[in-house]
């Protein structure tokens, strides 16, 4: 139960780093809402808002935030090194308001381990070795809830500075590129420098590089996100 218990704290700490990417400044500077968006690859309900280099960078990042909230669904790949050579591939699907599914692949102290969770409202589920789902007294749940709550979000305007830094692409479509640092966002102890790309179409994030300190140890991460409103199931063991 340890190395699963730790397992999954290094995943939220994953969680917290794709958060902070989209989410480092929660508003602008006089208090308005961004609109909300639906995110392009899936043509939600909601309208697109195209962003602009000329924009204020607290604003642009203000948008992606919200538009990544008022998401119904997203995936996310991330990827996290640590200088003791530990390492994780983690994959995240996310169906709102409280559905997540995680798979997680690691390797730490010389052990390889692969866990796989699904978090359903207040309940949180393991799969065992014999591929049977047991239900955990962790509520995941809770804790991610936490990282995604946009007033737990406002306190990280608190320790991010950001600027464009430029244009680029991915996977053919253009990019806005935002730089900022920040320190110990949501009061975990850790610095961090990233990097995030937001699609000029829609303003939602779709990569973010980061390269900072944890607990004492050089961490990098890379998160990508993608199936923006896209179909994703996400049901309690046994529906």
């Amino acid at each position: 139960m340890r190395l699963k218990f730790s397992a999954l704290t290094a995943l939220l700490c994953a969680l917290l780093l794709a958060a902070s990417a989209c989410s480092s400044r929660s508003g602008n500077e006089n208090g308005s809402s961004a609109p909300a968006t639906g995110g392009g690859e899936s043509g939600g309900s909601n309208a697109a808002a195209a962003i602009s280099p000329e924009e204020n960078p607290l604003d642009v990042m203000s948008k992606a935030m919200r538009s990544q909230l008022d998401a119904k669904s997203f995936r996310a790949h991330i990827d996290s090194t640590a200088g003791d050579g530990a390492s994780s591939t983690s994959v995240v699907e996310y169906v709102a308001p409280d559905r997540y599914r995680m798979v997680v692949e690691a390797k730490t102290g010389g052990q390889n381990v692969k866990l796989e969770y699904l978090v359903v409202g207040g309940a949180t589920y393991i799969k065992g070795p014999d591929g049977r789902w047991v239900r955990t007294p962790v509520d995941a749940g809770a804790l991610i809830k936490g990282f995604r709550d946009p007033k737990m979000l406002d306190e990280l305007k608190k320790t991010a500075d950001i600027k464009f830094v430029g244009r680029d692409t991915l996977e053919g479509q253009p990019m806005l590129v935002y730089e900022y640092t920040q320190t110990n966002p949501l009061g975990v102890k850790m610095k961090a420098v990233s990097k995030t790309w937001l699609s000029a179409a829609d303003g939602l994030p779709r990569k973010t590089e980061t390269e900072g300190e944890l607990d004492g140890k050089k961490t990098q991460t890379v998160v990508t996100i993608s199936d923006y409103n896209t179909d994703i199931k996400i049901e309690a063991p046994g529906n």
